[in-house]
């Protein structure tokens, strides 16, 4: 299993990365493999662990446990905090590559408050610990590392964006994991809420909250937009019971309609058919309640953004530049080109492009071109080759690159 690990990312570099982010916290790293064996360790654990693996604690209970605390952050697809055998903290980070974990990071152990005489009585209470062995373990505590819990989130969003790039290609998957739990999380919130007040059941409630939403959608920000959706997910799945035909026929008529708002709003009507047809026909195929969900999110986004490039933002020039560029993208745009048209200097343009849009006029551009480029991938029918010129891009591996700086993943992973 090192063999698979070391495959993907060269040993010397992990070393590294491990190595230095050690002498940073002071904490005890271990690279294991997936069947929690240890291929690596940086720093050494504190004599308090020594006792308990040696007179306490059988043989490979420890790798037993971080093993299934690195299955669990490949789950969650971040960086997870848990706890161990002796209620000792460690965070364990997943290493993964194209969904199968190879391995894990395991930092610990620390604790986050001063300890004191329970953490040992509960544990010679639970392991049936004599007073010798006990008094031992007192006198090891002082050498345990304290972390408050700020300082362990701080330290957990360290060690993702430390350890993300080890594996670059299986970012996207983590943030669309981490994502989906996220979004799950709030369904069920949302749903709970709903079990304890008992709301209305009828068709008349479902178009209510229906209506809240496409308001919000034409008037609101993305974050407003998506609260509502989740709360009307979590209603569907409510009074549904889960029932995958009657969620998928609800999502199927709510798409039809977020298209509708999308046109009301501005965006090109063939961008939204191209969207809606794509999006209904991923619905039909989907077979997870939680994938569905999911999705319905990638729905209101898209919908969202194609009304974004029609929208004035307080600025006329802005305006009629996304106009142009969103009929022209698959020519070869320069800067220059879109600031003459609109009547504004290049360096006047740039700079309030950027203001307006928040990101530059490059970068918008090749998003726009990717993700028109879409259809085009899933649809089969033309070659990657073809796919990059159609789209303005100079060539095949210059397109390839940009996709997947923006998307994640190359755009053969895209097209599956």
């Amino acid at each position: 299993m090192a063999s698979s690990i070391f495959s993907f990312v060269s040993e010397a570099r992990i070393a590294d990365v491990l190595g230095n982010l050690q002498a940073f916290t002071g904490l005890a790293i271990q690279l294991i493999d997936s069947d929690g064996a240890m291929l690596m360790s940086f720093g050494q654990s504190p004599a308090y662990c020594a006792i308990l693996k040696e007179k306490i604690f059988r043989k490979g209970e420890c790798f037993l446990l971080h093993m299934k605390a690195g299955q669990r952050a490949q789950v969650l697809g971040e960086a997870y905090i848990f706890s161990c055998h002796a209620n000792l903290n460690h965070i364990a980070f997943p290493l993964i590559n194209q969904g199968e974990l190879l391995g894990s990071v395991i930092i610990g152990p620390f604790l986050m408050d001063a300890p004191d005489s329970t953490l040992v009585t509960d544990l010679a209470e639970r392991q049936h610990i004599g007073p010798a062995l006990s008094l031992e373990l007192y006198d090891e505590l002082s050498g345990l590392v304290i972390l408050p819990p700020a300082r362990v989130n701080q330290l957990k969003k360290l060690i993702d964006h430390l350890l993300s790039p080890l594996m670059p290609g299986e970012r996207a998957l983590l943030l669309e994991t981490r994502q989906k739990m996220a979004q799950q999380a709030r369904i069920n919130e949302t749903i709970q809420i709903y079990k304890e007040e008992k709301p209305d059941q009828s068709v008349t409630y479902f178009y209510q909250k229906e209506e809240q939403l496409l308001e919000k959608l034409r008037t609101g920000t993305i974050q407003e937009v998506k609260g509502l959706l989740n709360d009307l997910i979590g209603y569907v799945l409510f009074s549904e019971g889960g029932n995958m035909d009657a969620v998928r026929i609800r999502s199927i008529e709510l798409t039809t309609l977020l298209s509708r708002v999308a046109i009301d709003g501005g965006a090109r009507t063939d961008s939204i058919f191209r969207l809606n047809t794509a999006f209904l026909s991923r619905l039909y195929q989907e077979q997870e309640l939680e994938d569905l969900c999911v999705l319905m999110q990638e729905v209101l986004e898209s919908f969202m953004n194609a009304m974004f490039y029609e929208k004035d933002k307080g600025n006329p020039y802005i305006r009629k530049a996304l106009r142009f560029m969103a009929d022209n993208y698959n020519e070869r745009l320069e800067l220059s080109q879109v600031a003459e048209y609109v009547g504004l200097s290049p360096s006047y343009f740039s700079t309030i492009f950027r203001e307006v849009v928040g990101i530059t006029f490059r970068e918008h551009l090749c998003r726009l071109r990717v993700e028109e480029s879409k259809h085009l991938l899933l649809s089969g029918k033309y070659s990657m080759a073809d796919i990059a010129i159609a789209m303005g891009f100079p060539d095949q591996s210059y397109y390839c690159k940009v996709f997947k700086r923006i998307v994640g993943v190359t755009p053969g992973k895209y097209r599956g």
